[in-house]
């Protein structure tokens, strides 16, 4: 008899504590799901971004799921730890309706980072980029966003989502939630109570070590394209949203910065030397058209796809071409501030979106007008969008035309067809008072690329982005060809320029040079005969822009500190241009690009040129801190 009472209480203890078992049980089935959904997203993000994946071997490729293992395991700590939490009174007693509450916590969670993966899907696709700060920006804008991909895509990214959260969620109820916790050792349930948060937070801060996990973790190879897969989804989403939106103090510290000043003050001397005039007169109009999304890629003369853009081929033998231009960054308020303001972009934030900063800059347009030009700008959408209005107003613009201007027959989802835009400029160039400041943008070319126009491409999206580039070029030639007949051109200068190029048609990486090398030609009937049908190799960006055009004009310009006059013999001359926490620096010598998540550098021109590469990376180190620095200091 005693032997069998014994037993029994044996086999009570053992029951009791298997229902504080159940607990765990369920919480480790909760983290066996949370790991595959994480791993079954990356696989997702690489295939969708296959073509970025060219090249590099495919145990490398496997290898970003070791890579990512720890930022997993820190994403499923966070939401295990707010479980767990949530689940304490459960180990004391049966709480109505809180058990529900954790399930319906983490199904939620399926579903928030199914749409979160297939964002970042999207972003990488068209920004080389995962969530940060900057797209998230563009949130006020939700219909140009959308407008920026195709419906189809849109769909297929939209069902991915559901599947994947159909299939997690599904799993998930399959897991047995119901069994009683709240039985047991008394000591064993509050020992669990305090021990499994303990763990979980353990986990989310990647480890016992001193300083927890971050990003850099997740940085280990030089493709990028492997980093922001390893990279968790939502951890990146967490961090972003409980950042500062503004930066309280340099990211980019990376020297002393008397040094960096010192650097940035030798590459960008007050004075250019001596320059050769290029015009026919002294005070001509100037019509800057800025071209969207175009890139050397398709520029025949510039060694691109023959065929594209043979309207533009034929306009560069009335021209002086630039054949190492470079765009400042990777979008068009990145490009326009540095075009009328001089200011690069940032890698993180754009300073068109910041009240307080922008209107702080420097404006071609305001030195131009002090000496009686008027200056109109004119584009087909919305003028509003990325706060550009506002920039425009401040920078001193006369007149803002934009869709609301003129009546429009055909339009994409980012305004009337460039044909229309034209057409209009030059009705109301007739009335212009000379001498004028016209920038003309255009916006068929603006991704996805679906305009309903037949230019005898078709297929794939590099065929689709030939397409379009094909009719902006077409109406260009058709535009400048009318222009040349109208009274104010024989005393134009004109400026057609990219506001920034683009991955198609040869995907290429968000980083490189050749995806920020765009064309910039110069033409119009105020220039001097004997420089048409030449090339120029200089080196240069948009930030070059307004000291070109202001020593042409004989104006002063030592407002516009980070560009040079490309025509100046006497300054060396480069191309410096930012992505995603990074930058690229470019001249005849050389050319690297450098993350500064993984501090590394990741491209580069000519390995065997050492000393070129380390001068270009202490210069460029020295630009983007001295950047940010400035930056900074316009709120202060």
């Amino acid at each position: 008899m005693v032997h069998r009472k014994a037993l029994g209480t044996c086999a009570s203890s053992i029951e009791h504590v298997s229902k504080v078992a159940n607990f765990l049980r369920y919480i480790s089935a909760v983290a066996a799901i949370l790991l595959g959904l994480f791993l079954f997203q990356r696989q997702l993000f690489l295939a969708f971004g296959h073509q970025a994946l060219r090249d590099i071997p495919f145990r490398q490729v496997m290898a970003c799921h070791w890579h990512a293992l720890p930022m997993d395991i820190s994403t499923a700590g966070y939401v295990l730890l707010l479980a767990t939490v949530l689940a304490i009174p459960l180990f004391f007693g049966e709480v109505r309706g809180l058990r529900r509450a954790i399930h319906l916590l983490l199904a939620g969670f399926i579903l928030l980072s199914a749409v979160v993966n297939v964002v970042d899907i999207g972003l990488f696709d068209a920004w080389g980029v995962k969530i940060d700060r900057k797209a998230l920006g563009y949130l006020r804008w939700p219909r140009e966003v959308l407008g920026a991909t195709s419906p189809g895509r849109t769909g297929l990214l939209l069902m991915v989502a559901a599947l994947q959260s159909l299939f997690f969620v599904f799993l998930l109820n399959k897991i047995d939630r119901h069994r009683p916790y709240h039985s047991g050792n008394l000591a064993g349930r509050i020992s669990t109570a305090i021990l499994l948060p303990g763990l979980c937070v353990i986990a989310l801060r990647g480890g016992p070590q001193d300083d927890p996990i971050n990003k850099s973790w997740s940085w280990y190879s030089t493709k990028p394209v492997l980093n922001l897969a390893a990279l968790n989804s939502m951890w990146n989403l967490m961090e972003v949203m409980v950042e500062p939106a503004e930066f309280n103090s340099n990211p980019y510290d990376f020297m002393p910065r008397e040094e960096a000043d010192r650097l940035v003050r030798a590459d960008h001397p007050r004075t250019n030397g001596p320059a050769p005039n290029i015009l026919t007169t002294l005070r001509p109009n100037v019509l800057l058209i800025l071209l969207e999304s175009w890139t050397a890629d398709v520029i025949e003369p510039l060694g691109g796809d023959i065929g594209v853009a043979p309207q533009f081929t034929r306009l560069c033998a009335d021209g002086v071409l630039f054949t190492n231009f470079f765009s400042t960054g990777f979008r068009t308020e990145q490009g326009l501030c540095a075009l009328i303001s001089g200011f690069p972009s940032q890698p993180t934030t754009t300073i068109i979106r910041k009240f307080g900063k922008f209107d702080r800059l420097p404006s071609v347009v305001r030195t131009l007008d002090s000496t009686g030009y008027s200056s109109h700008y004119y584009y087909a959408g919305d003028a509003t969008f990325a706060n550009t209005r506002a920039y425009l107003e401040s920078m001193g613009f006369n007149t803002i035309y934009d869709e609301n201007a003129f009546p429009i027959k055909q339009r994409t989802r980012w305004g009337a067809f460039d044909e229309e835009l034209f057409n209009f400029h030059l009705r109301d160039a007739r009335t212009s008072t000379a001498p004028f400041f016209h920038l003309i943008m255009t916006s068929t070319s603006h991704e996805p690329f679906d305009a309903p126009v037949d230019e005898g491409f078709s297929g794939s999206d590099a065929q689709l982005y030939r397409n379009t580039i094909h009719y902006t070029d077409r109406c260009l030639g058709a535009f400048l060809d009318s222009a040349k007949l109208q009274p104010w051109y024989a005393n134009t200068l004109v400026f057609i320029v990219a506001d920034h190029g683009h991955y198609l048609p040869h995907n290429t990486a968000q980083y490189s040079a050749a995806r920020h090398r765009i064309p910039f030609l110069i033409t119009g009937g105020a220039l001097q005969d004997r420089y048409r049908g030449t090339l120029d190799s200089t080196y240069g960006s948009h930030v070059d822009f307004p000291p070109t055009l202001l020593a042409q004009l004989g104006l002063p310009h030592p407002q516009f500190a980070w560009g040079r006059n490309l025509f100046s013999t006497a300054t060396r001359h480069d191309a410096f241009w930012t992505f995603n926490n990074g930058f690229g620096l470019a001249d005849s010598a050389q050319q690297v690009a450098f993350d500064a998540n993984g501090g590394r550098v990741i491209e580069l021109r000519d390995s065997s040129r050492t000393a070129d590469a380390e001068r270009l990376l202490c210069s460029g180190k020295a630009r983007l801190q001295v950047l940010l620095d400035r930056y900074i200091e316009f709120d202060q």
